[in-house]
């Protein structure tokens, strides 16, 4: 989802490398992350010693080239001094994570051969005043906030948002992280920008970011991911929130959009009433709950065949027919069911 027009990136979504990580494994976690639309990686050149940079690093990021992974990294003076501008550039490195000991006039020199990521948390309006007037151009600006480790740490999706929308008056995308599901050592609690998506799975928390913290992109903070959760991210890749659900074969996997003029009460699925006319659907007239999936039948004329999912508990009515479900733990992405995001039922996942 963008709120600004930069196209760094192919899709809105990334992930981590640490070097830490065994190489084999890492280089795996590369592939299942392409195939399921993710389209940069995020690592840091911060933490090496010098002997361990074309061991540990170079594998990785040749690894994210040949797969067309865009990768931003970590630097701070000591690197720059060791790399060089050149060194870096070989190192087929899209953007540069300024930290630690790099003037502003060295950032406006380095946003010559890359794009700038600065601490979206901290980066002012006097900041970006500053590296305007020494020649940046705030096209090569993505500003990043940092993920929390330590529990309690971590920001309000309030105050994310608000820097975001600051941010983009100057059409800076932003990138927030979110948790993983395999926890990253030493203290395995996550590594979240919003601390309350610490413990809530990462689907809800990728949404949460793109939609009501405004963010332009999310990154994976912690390791890799389940093979559940990257078929599901493969989805939102394409724009298309998958929710499992129990509903008529028919009717997996096809794509529904929610109306531009959206209900309060119900998603209703905009195109329905044509993408399900060939169809013989049948369910249970009742009273309706959140979640149900329901589609009207022949008593509501010219409606009929036009599919909601219910946003709230609803009254029984009979022209009204529940054909389905939406599991109870993906109820609270419904809320995220709208531009440029269309729905896509997909089968439970049973454990």
């Amino acid at each position: 989802m963008q709120y600004t027009t930069d196209q760094t990136f192919n899709t809105s979504l990334g992930f981590s490398l640490y070097t830490s990580n065994n190489l084999a494994d890492s280089k795996q976690w590369i592939r299942d992350y392409q195939k399921a639309g993710f389209s940069f990686a995020f690592t840091s050149l911060n933490l090496l010693e010098e002997t361990d940079q074309s061991n540990k690093i170079r594998p990785l990021l040749q690894e994210c080239q040949e797969h067309s992974i865009h990768t931003f990294v970590d630097i701070n003076r000591q690197v720059l001094d060791s790399f060089g501008i050149d060194g870096l550039k070989k190192l087929g490195i899209v953007a540069l994570r300024i930290d630690d000991g790099i003037t502003d006039s060295e950032i406006v020199i380095l946003s010559n051969h890359f794009k700038i990521v600065l601490n979206a948390s901290t980066l002012t309006s006097q900041k970006i005043s500053r590296l305007k007037i020494q020649g940046l151009k705030t096209s090569q600006l993505i500003a990043c906030h940092n993920y929390y480790p330590k529990p309690y740490t971590g920001l309000s999706l309030h105050k994310v948002k608000q820097f975001n929308q600051q941010l983009h008056q100057y059409n800076i995308p932003v990138v927030a992280f979110i948790p993983g599901e395999i926890k990253r050592l030493p203290i395995f609690e996550g590594l979240p920008t919003i601390e309350e998506q610490r413990h809530i799975k990462p689907l809800q928390a990728a949404l949460e970011c793109l939609v009501a913290a405004e963010c332009d992109y999310i990154c994976i903070g912690d390791n890799a991911l389940s093979a559940s959760s990257l078929s599901k991210f493969s989805f939102l890749a394409k724009e298309v929130i998958p929710l499992e659900a129990a509903v008529p074969s028919p009717l997996y996997h096809m794509i529904f959009e929610n109306r531009l003029d959206s209900s309060d009460y119900v998603i209703r699925a905009a195109y329905s009433r044509q993408q399900l006319k060939q169809f013989k659907l049948s369910g249970s007239i009742q009273q309706r709950h959140l979640g149900d999936i329901v589609i009207a039948n022949e008593k509501f004329l010219r409606y009929e065949k036009e599919l909601e999912i219910c946003l709230c508990n609803l009254p029984l009515d009979e022209r009204q027919t529940i054909i389905g479900k939406v599991r109870n733990e993906d109820l609270a992405l419904l809320h995220y069911v709208q531009s440029p995001f269309k729905f896509s039922f997909v089968k439970l996942n049973v454990k």
